[in-house]
């Protein structure tokens, strides 16, 4: 491989014609963009039922915490 054959090659990270997000986005464009992507409300929706299960076990197991903290001398 020449240094020659490297500058014709170009790297295209995303797809120009994408419809989600127009070539003259703004900053707040790509914020919503972002927020609306579905990898994002899937992480979204993964911490909201892990803090729903923390706070019901707390809930559930008053002394929750207490045995937790025992726990933590193992790891």
């Amino acid at each position: 491989m020449s240094p020659t054959s490297l500058r014709t090659e170009r790297l295209i990270l995303a797809n120009p014609m994408d419809p989600r997000l127009p070539r003259n986005a703004t900053p707040w464009d790509r914020i919503i963009a972002t927020l609306r992507s579905p990898e994002f409300l899937t992480l979204v929706i993964f911490c909201a039922l892990g803090l729903l299960a923390t706070v019901a076990l707390n809930l559930l197991v008053p002394n929750f915490g207490e045995i937790t903290a025992s726990l933590q001398s193992f790891f």
